[in-house]
């Protein structure tokens, strides 16, 4: 893993079906070793909700209100709770399963993966840490959730500053590859997000003043707006710097875009985005 070349790609905003189409093709040609590892960084047209592989959209969220407010959903490989994703970067990191150095523990994989994400934000001076749930309430949080919403509470080696989630990622291992994705907003409109939730009113205040405490953006942290492509440029810089990369870009062949669309009417689907 150290020392190694990755596909590095950019892509311009996609609806959240091509988005997760992408993510999983990548993951099948890692697999196989049609392509090298590949970090991404993508945003979304128009703003979604993603929700996380196994948890109950048809529950937690509110249809007629994401209708109302235009928001799309889809379900996402990986695990988790839902996130909106609206002002944001959005990364992928997709490794082979059996790539030497990684960890074949999920929490220490995803730890040493997201040391990338966190020396990004400490290149942009962001002082972001991992996060431990070190208490019994904080550990109890993680398994009983107050909400369904990600950026709600920090998991096991998620990045934190001054206590506040500034990330939210999640991991998966599908068909001998390593998925992981992660959230980095830019600016968080929480009014927009909690509407989508089925929650009655006095619910929806407690959990909106709880998210205040817990998660912050990078624009709040900063003291200034920040440009995708600013944040884009320190997240390689700090999976560069985590691994010692060599980066080249990734071109899709006509039978790979193919490949794409075919699972794009899966992520298109009610029958996998609202299963549970």
């Amino acid at each position: 893993m150290i020392g190694t070349t990755w596909h590095l790609l950019h892509t311009a905003p996609l609806s959240p079906a091509e988005n997760m189409a992408i993510d999983e093709a990548i993951a099948g040609w890692v697999a196989r070793g049609d392509v090298k590892p590949t970090l991404r960084f993508y945003a979304w047209a128009p703003h979604a909700i993603s929700v996380g592989r196994f948890q109950r959209a048809t529950r937690d969220l509110d249809r007629d209100a994401l209708t109302l407010n235009g928001i799309p959903v889809v379900r996402r490989l990986t695990g988790g709770r839902a996130v909106l994703h609206a002002d944001e970067l959005t990364y992928s990191v997709i490794l082979p399963e059996t790539m030497p150095s990684l960890p074949t523990n999920v929490i220490e994989s995803y730890r040493l993966l997201t040391e990338g994400v966190r020396r990004g934000y400490h290149a942009l001076g962001v002082p972001a840490e991992f996060s431990v749930p070190l208490t019994e309430a904080d550990r109890e949080a993680l398994r009983k959730p107050k909400s369904a919403v990600c950026f709600d509470a920090a998991s096991y080696y998620e990045l934190a500053v001054d206590g506040k989630k500034i990330a939210g990622s999640a991991q998966v291992r599908h068909q001998g590859a390593v998925l992981q994705h992660g959230s980095i907003p830019l600016s968080i409109d929480d009014d927009v997000l909690f509407d989508c939730f089925n929650l009655e009113a006095d619910a929806k205040a407690e959990a909106k003043a709880r998210f205040g405490d817990k998660a912050v953006s990078l624009n709040e942290t900063l003291g200034r707006p920040v440009a995708f492509d600013e944040v884009a440029a320190a997240f390689t810089d700090g999976f560069r710097d985590a691994f010692d990369l060599t980066f080249e870009p990734l071109t899709f062949t006509e039978a790979q875009q193919q490949e794409i669309q075919e699972l794009v009417a899966k992520y298109e689907s009610d029958e996998w985005v609202w299963k549970r």
